[in-house]
């Protein structure tokens, strides 16, 4: 809970906080000093390719720094990150351990901070300094001396964290902020929170637990996070659907991929089943994954037996303990897939010009080709030819 720390914790300006041997993303993009383990992609992502005991200082904006699952490790006396005058820059995946500051953003707006292992710091996990519209998202605060602390900085969004046994949770200073995604995506864990979860509901007023505490969490006087969680935030999810092919003559294979996500930090196991309308193409049974990791499953639809029409495909998630917004266990493709005749290349029930644009556009393209239409590899052997413009024209002006 919130404990006022004017007399603790006086308030530090931290600005004055710098490691003498600090790596900076500079304004331009260039990096100093230029030997820094940063692997710089074209001035947007910046990738680190090993742990660091160096504080990192990010003046760009626009940015990606990905941390890789790299560590950095301080000395208690410099922050870890430091994004000073920034906006729209993401910090993601990396550990940051006993720093003065995991992070600190100062006068910086619209970032991202996400995914992160913000463990043992001497003062803020996270600290936030006159800087709006961030969002602060699926990060382990654990053990700092005060796990996020906001000054005159509002309108900041922080939701599915865990703040774990940090010695003050939150400390908050002229701020109001966000602290849940509303019901039933939740809020956040809080390992002092002394709730019970016995209700559910928006109102958390109807009979049954659903993950989400039946009380807020009283962040501060002007911040409260109205559905706490429960346990650590758990999230699992289908976030990609591709084919090879959304359209296909009768009796031909579609190849299917899906990619699932554990969102949180333990290790889950999960099943997914594959639909096409409500026909179960294939289920995927006990696919066990670490926290904050994807796997990738492939299914080959032998179509032969399905009655020429359109299909809508789908993937559902089952549900893992402790997760309370099960609305992204199901992706819908953004793609009907149509068992049709041969060589209609655009589902439309007819082998016509429009088909033949089709192919005429993929032609001498092969699958990693900008161009390349698996619809228009008619004949399925990864290259779009005149063997497929064959088969089009000895089947034009066929419909069903």
């Amino acid at each position: 809970m919130f404990l006022a720390l004017t007399i603790l914790c006086p308030t530090f300006d931290t600005r004055s906080v710098k490691a003498t041997t600090a790596i900076y993303i500079n304004v331009d993009g260039s990096i100093s000093p230029p030997d820094a383990p940063i692997l710089n992609h074209d001035s947007v992502t910046y990738t680190l390719t090993a742990n660091l005991d160096n504080s990192i200082v990010v003046q760009r904006s626009n940015i990606i720094l990905e941390g890789a699952n790299h560590t950095v490790l301080g000395d208690g006396t410099a922050n870890g990150f430091s994004l000073q005058n920034v906006v729209n820059a993401t910090v993601k995946n990396v550990r940051i351990e006993g720093c003065f500051d995991g992070i600190q953003l100062f006068n910086s707006s619209s970032n991202v901070i996400v995914g992160n292992i913000v463990i043992g710091n001497s003062y803020e996990g996270v600290g936030v300094y006159y800087s709006s519209g961030n969002t602060i998202t699926g990060n382990r605060i654990t053990n700092n001396q005060i796990g996020l602390a906001f000054y005159d900085s509002s309108s900041n969004s922080v939701v599915h964290n865990d703040f774990v046994n940090n010695t003050y949770q939150v400390y908050t200073e002229s701020s109001a902020n966000n602290w849940d995604n509303g019901y039933p995506s939740g809020g956040n864990y809080w390992s002092d929170y002394n709730g019970t979860d016995s209700l559910k509901g928006p109102d958390q007023n109807q009979p049954g637990s659903d993950g989400i505490g039946d009380t807020p969490y009283n962040v501060s006087e002007n911040n409260q996070d109205r559905y706490p969680l429960m346990q650590n935030w758990a999230n699992m999810a289908i976030t990609a659907i591709s084919s090879s092919k959304t359209a296909v003559d009768q009796g031909q294979k579609v190849n299917i991929t899906i990619i699932v996500q554990n969102q949180g930090w333990d290790a889950e196991t999960t099943s997914v089943t594959l639909y096409a309308n409500t026909t179960i193409l294939s289920s995927f049974t006990n696919i066990a994954l670490s926290g904050r990791t994807q796997t990738t499953l492939t299914y080959t639809w032998q179509t032969a037996s399905f009655d020429k029409a359109k299909y809508v495909i789908n993937a559902k998630a089952t549900t893992i303990p402790g997760e309370t917004d099960t609305r992204d266990n199901t992706l819908v493709y953004s793609k009907t897939i149509s068992i049709t005749i041969v060589a209609d290349l655009n589902g439309d029930e007819i082998v016509d010009i429009y088909d033949a644009i089709i192919l005429a556009a993929a032609y001498s393209s092969v699958p990693t080709s900008p161009n390349w239409n698996g619809n228009a590899d008619i004949n399925s052997d990864n290259v779009v030819d005149i063997y497929d413009a064959i088969i089009l024209a000895n089947n034009y002006g066929k419909k069903i």
